[in-house]
């Protein structure tokens, strides 16, 4: 992508996400004075997030649907690959999802109102009291029916490759009864790189893989190489 073009897609995109966040910001706020469960706001925000990709020339492919539980509630346990996870996700995942996500973002006007209206659950890793809070908050999210997504290797990546997963994910999927669900996604670190604001329109996929079996009694690093090795396998078999 010449010069030009980077400009013109990385300016066009920052003006979407100014005027998405005044319009939608402001509806998904009220939603959450109507529906106190979050559920309408966070419809919202999905809105919201195909706006950006498709206002962005993101297109975005999903398949294993069928692996989706639509009665209850799952953990999806994903790769990290850029911001626009994020909207690939929130956007087209036909799922109510409740995010962990930084503190400071919602702190953001319009935007981090609209993450709390939307019901989605504050992280300070800093502060141990907090986190251990917000980790029972996620635990009674999944009990009320909504999905969490997880990324565990804890930060995007720099060059695409899969770093290794931080524990977390089995203890969670094991304290609320919900189900580990491995999902690969390919493309987004094309769109933008980690540490560049750069944007450049590109195709995305996301690949939902079959639930998988654990036990309370298995050992958590087992379970995630196992998820892991499954995301990494369809990540290297799928590259366009």
């Amino acid at each position: 992508m010449n010069t030009v073009n980077a400009i013109y897609h990385t300016t066009k995109f920052w003006i979407v996400i100014v005027v998405l966040s005044l319009i939608l910001g402001v509806l998904s706020i009220l939603m959450g004075w109507v529906d106190r469960s979050g559920n309408l706001s966070h419809r919202i925000s999905s809105l919201w997030s195909r706006c950006v990709c498709r206002w962005n020339g993101v297109e975005v492919h999903l398949s294993g649907l069928e692996h989706l539980q639509t009665d209850r509630a799952q953990i999806l346990v994903a790769n990290h690959q850029s911001a626009f996870d994020i909207f690939a996700l929130s956007g087209f995942l036909p799922i109510q999802i409740r995010w962990m996500a930084k503190s400071s973002l919602f702190n953001i006007p319009f935007v981090g109102w609209s993450m709390r209206a939307s019901g989605y659950v504050p992280v300070d890793r800093s502060n141990r009291k907090k986190a251990y809070k917000a980790f029972f908050t996620t635990i009674e999210k999944l009990k009320s029916g909504c999905s969490v997504v997880l990324f565990p290797e804890g930060t995007r990546s720099k060059d695409g490759r899969i770093g290794p997963f931080k524990k977390g994910g089995h203890l969670l999927a094991v304290r609320a009864k919900a189900l580990l669900v491995p999902v690969t996604i390919i493309g987004t670190g094309q769109i933008v790189k980690k540490g560049s604001g750069v944007i450049r329109p590109g195709q995305v996929r996301i690949i939902i893989s079959p639930p998988v079996a654990y036990g309370a009694g298995d050992k958590e690093e087992t379970v995630l190489e196992g998820i892991r090795e499954t995301i990494c396998n369809i990540y290297e078999a799928n590259q366009f």
